[in-house]
């Protein structure tokens, strides 16, 4: 992982637990919007080939990118 990856991942951790602590509301409302759309069982059970692809595409960028 680059530095910049680790740098955006915990700034985005550090904005999560801001709004855990400040504004608990947002965070409900975005767990539900998730929840609702990206989250939805029935949706994951009709587009589990696409999901599965797409895990696996990340899988094999890994794999590219190490060294030989």
């Amino acid at each position: 992982m680059t530095p910049f990856f680790k740098l955006g991942v915990g700034f985005l951790s550090l904005m999560l637990g801001l709004g855990y602590l400040y504004r608990p509301d947002l965070i409900e409302r975005m767990n539900a919007v998730l929840r609702e759309y990206l989250l939805n069982d029935a949706y994951i059970a009709l587009e589990r080939r696409k999901w599965g692809f797409f895990f696996l595409l990340f899988l094999y960028m890994g794999w590219a990118a190490l060294p030989r």
